[in-house]
């Protein structure tokens, strides 16, 4: 099922995961991950690519496991950053083959030390792959994106990035998803301001739980977000307690997804990391408020 007919009835909750790094073509880790997130009965799983392309080897093969093996809906992710059109085809074709319907398609990152005068690509934007998938592949693919509800780190203003925004949307993207933010006020100004210029698809909400100082403090670096004083307080005050950030970590994820839910949030993504049991353990603490949110 493409993942636009099932927002047009519900909202949707939903993983993210990401191939295992730097072990070739071993799989085992992550099809671990899949059994136990499955269990968590979610609409659909997106399957990351990497900074140019470093894992995109595997997320086809991944993707295809989820979708039929344990019949999830997958979402994989395409970067054009360095991309042919020839290889992008390639990569199309082996989608279509394993009965995935459903792409982020993004510009990607680039990989550390990069040097972007070297790009060989054909696609400057996401905005450019999408036009390209829907002209080659029409009605293929149900196409999302990606976006930042404070701005992207490249755009000189939120006005601009909400323009390039809706340049994705015209140019297929059927539904968006958000970067990792920790205060919902951003996300629900994303939402006022995105409806106001006529982007009137569907946002995902997307959350990532912060287990530890460290990682928060890394989280809001390469995703250009700022941390709210009470979560930062809260992580300090128990720096020295690792068991104790983890709990004031999903205590905040938690509260997050209850306020979104509570406004009539249009879905919840959830960024995993590939730790199923991160995600298990916030459904736990919302199974009531989800009983009634996402019934259908």
């Amino acid at each position: 099922m493409k993942i636009n007919n099932l927002l047009n009835k519900r909202p949707t909750l939903s993983f993210e995961i990401f191939p295992p790094k730097n072990h070739g073509d071993d799989l085992s880790s992550i099809f671990l991950t899949i059994s136990q997130l499955a269990k968590l009965n979610p609409d659909f799983i997106s399957v990351t690519y990497g900074a140019g392309g470093s894992t995109s080897k595997n997320t086809a093969k991944i993707a295809s496991i989820i979708k039929n093996q344990y019949h999830i809906e997958a979402v994989a992710h395409l970067s054009c950053i360095d991309t042919s059109k020839e290889d992008l085809i390639d990569i199309l074709n082996e989608l279509k083959d394993n009965n995935i319907e459903n792409i982020l398609a993004l510009r990607g990152d680039y990989p550390q030390d990069y040097d972007q005068r070297d790009l060989q690509g054909d696609f400057k934007y996401a905005s450019d792959l999408n036009e390209f998938i829907s002209e080659q592949f029409p009605d293929q693919f149900c196409l999302s994106g990606a976006c930042y509800p404070e701005t992207h780190f490249e755009a000189e203003s939120f006005e601009q990035d909400l323009q390039n925004l809706k340049k994705k949307v015209d140019a297929g993207a059927k539904y968006l998803v958000t970067q990792l933010f920790f205060d919902n006020q951003y996300y629900y100004r994303l939402i006022k301001r995105a409806r106001q210029i006529g982007i009137n698809v569907p946002i995902i909400a997307g959350i990532m739980p912060a287990t530890s100082s460290k990682q928060l403090k890394r989280l809001s670096k390469i995703s250009d977000c700022s941390i709210p004083y009470s979560l930062a307080s809260m992580m300090e005050r128990f720096l020295d307690d690792p068991e104790a950030c983890k709990e004031v970590g999903l205590h905040y994820a938690t509260y997050q997804i209850i306020d979104l839910m509570s406004q009539g949030v249009d879905g919840i993504h959830i960024y995993t990391m590939n730790k199923p049991e991160i995600a298990e353990e916030i459904l736990k603490r919302t199974k009531a408020i989800r009983r009634e949110y996402f019934k259908d």
